[in-house]
C-alpha cells in the first residue's frame, strides 16, 4: 500500500500507518519510549496522534522528538477535562488552555491538526467548541481542524462544513461507519483517520466470539486463506481498514518498539481484493 496520502483537501501528507501515542505515558520505561519514538521515521511512520488528556504523551513527544518534530505531522485533541483542569468541557476557555498547553508540551509554534475530542452532536450544534477551535486556527496556533467521534456525532461534524478531518472507529469487527459516515466524509472532501483499525486485537483471544480460529469466520475463511490474509489476523485487520480508499491513515498504539516494527510490516501488505472486501462487508459484526 502507499506509504503516504493526502489528508482530505489539506496539504498534509501523512503516513497510511499512523502511530497512536495514547499509552506512551502510562509507565513504560523512558528509554523504551525514546527508542520507540526514535524508530518511527525509519519505519516510515510520519503521522502521530496524541491528545491533551493522554498522560504525559505530549511531554514525551516534545522531549524525545524535539527538533525532529518538523519531520512529522502531529495531531492532538482538545476539549476534555483532565489532569486538574477546571471549567466546562468543550468550552472556549478549556479548549484555548488545552491548545496552549499542547504547544508548550510538544515545543511547537503551531499544531498541524487538532481534533475536538469525542464531544456530542449537541455540543457541536451549540457552536462554542467548533468556534474556539477555528479561533485558534485563525490565530495561527492550529493549521487544520478536526473532529474525533463516531456515528451521529461524526455525521453532525461533517455536516457543519468547518472541519478538515475526522477520526472515526473503523475496523473488520466494527464497520458501522461504512454506511453513512465514510460516504459523507468522502462527499465532503474531509480526510479520514481510522482509530482502532485492528479491532483492539480482539481476533486473537481464544475466548473472543470473533477468535480467528473459531466458527465466526467460516463464511469467509476460504477467501481469507486463498488471499494469504489469514496467517496473521492482525495483518488482515489492518489490510481490511487500509483497503478502503477513503481512509487516509490508520493509527495503532503501542509502547513496544518491536510491536511498532511488526505493525509497520503489516501496513505494507497489499490491499484485499474487492471480492474479499465484499464478503467481509456482508459479515458486518457488531454494527
Amino acid at each position: 500500500m502507499d506509504k503516504c496520502a493526502q489528508l482530505g483537501t489539506t496539504d498534509l501528507q501523512i503516513s497510511r500507518h499512523g502511530f497512536g501515542a495514547a499509552r506512551i505515558g502510562d509507565g513504560a520505561p523512558r528509554d523504551q519510549i525514546e527508542k520507540l519514538l526514535g524508530s518511527l521515521l525509519d519505519l516510515g511512520i510520519t503521522f502521530i496522534d496524541t491528545a491533551d488528556c493522554y498522560a504525559q504523551s505530549e511531554e514525551l513527544i516534545g522531549r524525545y522528538l524535539g527538533g525532529r518534530s518538523g519531520q512529522f505531522v502531529i495531531a492532538t485533541k482538545c476539549g476534555c477535562i483532565s489532569g486538574g483542569e477546571e471549567g466546562e468541557a468543550y468550552s472556549r476557555a478549556v479548549i484555548e488552555r488545552n491548545i496552549d498547553r499542547s504547544l508548550q508540551r510538544m515545543r511547537l509554534e503551531c499544531l498541524d491538526l487538532v481534533f475536538l475530542h469525542t464531544c456530542s452532536a449537541a455540543v457541536l450544534r451549540a457552536g462554542e467548541a467548533a468556534e474556539a477551535l477555528l479561533r485558534a486556527r485563525d490565530a495561527g496556533k492550529v493549521r487544520y481542524t478536526g473532529y474525533s467521534g463516531d456515528d451521529a456525532d461524526a455525521l453532525q461534524a461533517i455536516a457543519m462544513g468547518v472541519f478538515d478531518a475526522i477520526q472515526v472507529t473503523f475496523n473488520i469487527l466494527n464497520q458501522a461507519a461504512l454506511d453513512e459516515v465514510l460516504p459523507a466524509a468522502e462527499r465532503a472532501g474531509i480526510g479520514v483517520v481510522a482509530k482502532r483499525p485492528i479491532a483492539n486485537a480482539r481476533l486473537l483471544p481464544p475466548d473472543s466470539p470473533q477468535f480467528h480460529g473459531g466458527p465466526y469466520w467460516d463464511p469467509v475463511r476460504p477467501l481469507l486463506e486463498k488471499e494469504g490474509a489469514w496467517a496473521d489476523p492482525l495483518e488482515c485487520s489492518l489490510r481490511f481498514t487500509l483497503s478502503h480508499p477513503v481512509i487516509t491513515s490508520a493509527i495503532i498504539g503501542t509502547t513496544d518498539p518491536e510491536h511498532a516494527r511488526e505493525n509497520a510490516r503489516r501496513a505494507r501488505a497489499a490491499a484485499l481484493s474487492p471480492q474479499l472486501l465484499a464478503a467481509l462487508h456482508q459479515l458486518r459484526p457488531e454494527d
